[in-house]
């Protein structure tokens, strides 16, 4: 509340316009007004000398006390007075935006100054400096498992997994709008099949992001059976955000989406990431490629589903001295980049350390057998070999790869392994 109350200052300026304009997209309706307006009328007459009393029998209502007082407040009050608290915003592009809601909808307590697109790094370290991450929350052995080794460590590092938050979004995670409330508000969810390896640490990894950056309190909830409703019938591990206006943030202006639009069929506008710090824009690819990337033996590349922002992706692996190539395969697009260049980057995240990244380390390492030279009899025993465990084209050249230290492609393995 404002350090001067009632606010009879509020009657030289009564326009709420000018207020509202310093807060992240606010909504309110004529009801709101209409009480804000009421709550002048009790100013100016409490001004001119009437007691709380007279007030209550000139409008008809009950409480004048108390919102002479400022324990009763309307929404558009309450924000007005919040505005005051929070005092003048860093820059004229910045928002005020609640980073949690009560229910019903009510701003809590807290407070982020937010800026608008397009964005630049600096503001988006400012945001994730007042975001205020809890360190003592992110659990110190979680923090081990994947190489931090105190809570500070991680919180110098944010700016990068919010990098890698924003690639996991734009990816596997759910982005939910709940509620139609004064600000719009949206939860992050994840659910990740237990048959694929990766999705346990990979789901770890993207709820520590998420708190380490901007203290959203994402965690593991209970596990979801096999349902009908999803392409594989496995169970499934799950992780959830409370609803929060920060991630409808994430989703209008980092993103650029507006409402009804999703990241499966929509293009992102996000064409600030090309000026972000190389950390930045790589810890993103990292989040995009745990989410929907995959390396590729048989080709020796590391593929990516780029659709429908093949454009924008593919830019943004130039901008790091990639040379990705389109691979057209309807109804998707693909980004194919070879392993040598994915592991310089690199594509897939080192702390998470997922089968992914050791599969592209292991072929990045590897020594290409030379093109129109026959095999040397150990390398066609060995592919023979390995050929009896697996009709897989792709696994077998993984396989030699991980036991020879070389590599060949897929059609030469099928070359030497048709029967």
């Amino acid at each position: 509340m404002t350090a001067s109350w009632p606010p009879y200052h509020w009657l030289v300026s009564p326009e709420i316009g000018p207020v509202a304009k310093n807060f992240w997209r606010v909504k309110f309706d004529q009801h709101d007004l209409e009480m804000y307006e009421r709550f002048l009328r009790i100013l100016r007459l409490s001004k001119d000398g009437r007691t709380a009393q007279e007030i209550g029998r000139i409008l008809g209502m009950n409480n004048v006390g108390k919102f002479l007082t400022g324990k009763k407040m309307s929404f558009l009050t309450r924000l007005r007075s919040e505005s005051e608290r929070l005092g003048q915003l860093e820059s004229s592009s910045h928002r005020w935006l609640p980073s949690r809601l009560k229910p019903r909808g009510t701003p809590g307590v807290n407070w982020v100054e937010v800026p608008t697109a397009p964005l630049t790094f600096q503001c988006i370290k400012t945001l994730l400096a007042g975001a205020g991450t809890e360190t003592g929350k992110l659990g110190t052995s979680n923090l081990k498992s994947f190489g931090f080794r105190t809570p500070e460590e991680i919180v110098a590092e944010r700016t990068d997994l919010f990098g890698f938050l924003l690639g996991a979004i734009i990816g596997d995670c759910g982005k939910r709008p709940k509620g139609s409330s004064k600000f719009s508000s949206r939860s992050i969810s994840l659910v990740l099949s237990k048959n694929k390896p990766n999705s346990f640490r990979f789901g770890e990894f993207v709820s520590l992001c998420a708190n380490a950056s901007l203290g959203l309190g994402m965690h593991r909830v209970r596990d979801s059976p096999i349902s009908d409703q999803r392409y594989g019938k496995t169970e499934c591990y799950c992780w959830n955000t409370a609803a929060s206006p920060l991630t409808s943030w994430i989703f209008n202006e980092c993103l650029g989406l507006a409402e009804g639009e999703t990241t499966t069929y929509s293009p992102l506008r996000m064409e600030w990431i090309h000026a972000m710090p190389d950390s930045f824009k790589t810890s993103l690819v990292q989040g995009l490629s745990e989410s929907d990337g995959w390396p590729s033996p048989s080709e020796d590349k590391v593929r990516l589903v780029s659709s429908p922002n093949t454009a924008l992706f593919k830019r943004l692996l130039e901008d790091l001295g990639s040379h990705p190539k389109v691979i057209h395969q309807p109804p998707v697009e693909l980004l194919t980049v070879p392993t040598e260049e994915a592991n310089r980057l690199p594509f897939f995240s080192p702390r998470i350390d997922s089968n992914l990244y050791r599969s592209m380390a292991v072929l990045a390492a590897a020594r290409r057998w030379p093109g129109r030279v026959r095999l040397s009899d150990e390398i066609i025993g060995k592919l023979i070999e390995l050929s009896k465990t697996t009709s897989n084209a792709s696994e077998v050249c993984l396989r030699l790869a991980e036991t020879t230290s070389v590599k060949v492609s897929g059609n030469t393995v099928r070359k030497y392994t048709r029967s």
